[in-house]
C-alpha cells in the first residue's frame, strides 16, 4: 500500500483553519476601489455597515496616511466588531506615530477604547508602551487586564518580566493563563520559581501552561517540582497535566528525572506512558532500558511507538533482540515495524541484519525503505544480495534507499 494513499502519524491532528470572515456588508466578489479619503469619511458614517465596510478595508490596505483618522475614530466608535478593525487597521500599518496617541487612550474611560489601544500597542511592539500597560495590569475590567498582558508578552523585553510574574496572581484564570504562556514564550529563568505554584492551581490549562512554561525555560532548579507533578497521585493535579510535566522533564534535560520517569511508564493515563517513553529517549540514561523494553509491549500504540523510539536513541544493544521481533511482527501496526527498524539502523549491531532483510518482504514501502537504510549504516556486506533484489522494486523510494544502502556497503 503506497504510504501517499495511508496515514502514518500516530495522532490525529485537527488543522484549524481561522478564516477571516468578512465585515458587515463588505463583499467579496468585487474588489473596493474607493479612496482612501472615502474610506476615512466613512469611518464616522452613520450606517454601521457603512462604517464596518471602511474599518474592515483599511484593515487590510495597511496605508499609513489613514492612521490619524483611525486613532480620531477609535474613541468614537461604540461597535466593538468595528473597533476591533479600527485597531487592525492601526496595527497592521507598523506606523510608530501611534504610539503616542494610543498610550493615551489607554486612560480612556471606555473599557473597548482601553481594550482597543492596548491590543493595538501590543502589535506595534514599541518599547515606549510598556510602562502605560504595566499600570492598566490593575485595571477594574478583567478583558483590559488580559488583553494588556498579552501584549506586554509580545513587547517581551527584559522589563516586562516582574510585571508579568506579578500578573500571576491575578484573580482571573486567564490572565494567569495569558501571564505563563508569555513567561514561558520569553523563556527568562527569572520566572522559574514564580511560575512552579501554578502547577497546583485551581485551573486546569493553567497548570498546563505552567508545566510546558518551565519546559521553555530550561530551568533544572524546578526539575523536584515537576516530578512531584509526575508522580502525584493525588486530587490537585489536573487530567493531563502530568503529561505536559512528563514532556518538560524531557526539555530540562535533568537525569534526575530518570527515575521518576521511568516510574511514568506504568501510569494509568497512556498520554503520560508516552511522554515518559519519550522523555527518557531524551535524557540517554541507560538504567531506563528495562522499562522501555516493557513499554515496547504496552496495550496502546502510541506508548510502544515512543518506547521504540527511545530505545533506538539510547543505542543500547539489550534492545536489540526485542526489536528484531518488533521490527517483523506483522501483527502490529506498521508504525511500530518501521520504528523498530529505524531504532534497529540507529543501534548499529550486525545481530540485527536478518530480521532487517525479512522486513524487506514487508508490504509497507516506508519499512522496506528503512530496513535498506538501516542495512547500510550497519555496514555487513551480508545484506548485498537482498539489497541488490530491492533495486527492481515497484516503489521508487524503495529503490533508492537500496542504492544508497549499497553505496554505504561499497557496492556499485
Amino acid at each position: 500500500m503506497a504510504t501517499a494513499q495511508k496515514h502514518k502519524s500516530l495522532y490525529c491532528l485537527t488543522i484549524v483553519l481561522a478564516l477571516s470572515c468578512p465585515c458587515i456588508g463588505q463583499s467579496v466578489d468585487k474588489p473596493d476601489n474607493r479612496p482612501v479619503s472615502k474610506l476615512v469619511q466613512d469611518l464616522s458614517a452613520k450606517s454601521v455597515s457603512v462604517r464596518a465596510d471602511a474599518a474592515h478595508e483599511l484593515a487590510r490596505r495597511k496605508d499609513k496616511s489613514a492612521v490619524p483618522a483611525l486613532l480620531a475614530a477609535l474613541p468614537q466608535e461604540r461597535v466593538a466588531s468595528i473597533r476591533e478593525q479600527i485597531v487592525a487597521a492601526i496595527a497592521n500599518t507598523g506606523d510608530k506615530s501611534a504610539v503616542a496617541p494610543l498610550m493615551a487612550q489607554l486612560k480612556s474611560s471606555d473599557s473597548g477604547v482601553r481594550i482597543g489601544a492596548a491590543s493595538a500597542l501590543g502589535v506595534l511592539g514599541d518599547r515606549r508602551a510598556l510602562g502605560p500597560l504595566i499600570d492598566r495590569l490593575t485595571d477594574k475590567d478583567v478583558d483590559v487586564r488580559r488583553t494588556v498582558v498579552d501584549s506586554i508578552g509580545n513587547i517581551g523585553t527584559p522589563e516586562a518580566i516582574s510585571p508579568l510574574i506579578k500578573s500571576l496572581k491575578d484573580s482571573d484564570d486567564r490572565v494567569r493563563l495569558k501571564a505563563t504562556t508569555a513567561l514561558g514564550r520569553l523563556k527568562d529563568k527569572r520566572a522559574a520559581r514564580a511560575i512552579v505554584p501554578l502547577l497546583r492551581d485551581k485551573s486546569a490549562p493553567v497548570q498546563k501552561a505552567a508545566a510546558i512554561a518551565l519546559g521553555n525555560i530550561g530551568d533544572k532548579s524546578v526539575t523536584q517540582s515537576l516530578m512531584d507533578v509526575v508522580s502525584d497521585k493525588g486530587p490537585n493535579i489536573q487530567f493531563g497535566v502530568k503529561f505536559y510535566a512528563a514532556n518538560a522533564l524531557s526539555m530540562l534535560g535533568d537525569r534526575r528525572a530518570v527515575g521518576v520517569l521511568v516510574h511514568g511508564l506504568k501510569d494509568k493515563d497512556p498520554y503520560v506512558r508516552t511522554a515518559a517513553a519519550y522523555s527518557l529517549g531524551y535524557l540517554h540514561e541507560t538504567s531506563s532500558v528495562p522499562g522501555l523494553l516493557v513499554a515496547a509491549h504496552d496495550k496502546v500504540l502510541m506508548v510502544r511507538f515512543r518506547a521504540i523510539q527511545a530505545l533506538g536513541a539510547l543505542k543500547d544493544k539489550r534492545a536489540v533482540e526485542p526489536l528484531m521481533l518488533a521490527a517483523v511482527n506483522l501483527k502490529d501496526h506498521e508504525d511500530t515495524r518501521e520504528q523498530a527498524v529505524k531504532a534497529l539502523g540507529n543501534i548499529g549491531d550486525k545481530r540485527a541484519v536478518p530480521a532487517l532483510i525479512q522486513a524487506f518482504k514487508d508490504e509497507d514501502e516506508a519499512i522496506v525503505k528503512n530496513a535498506a537504510i538501516a542495512c547500510g549504516k550497519l555496514g555487513d556486506p551480508s545484506a548485498i544480495p537482498a539489497l541488490r533484489k530491492l533495486l527492481t522494486h515497484k516503489e521508487f523510494v524503495v529503490r533508492h534507499a537500496a542504492e544508497a544502502a549499497l553505496k554505504m556497503l561499497g557496492t556499485k
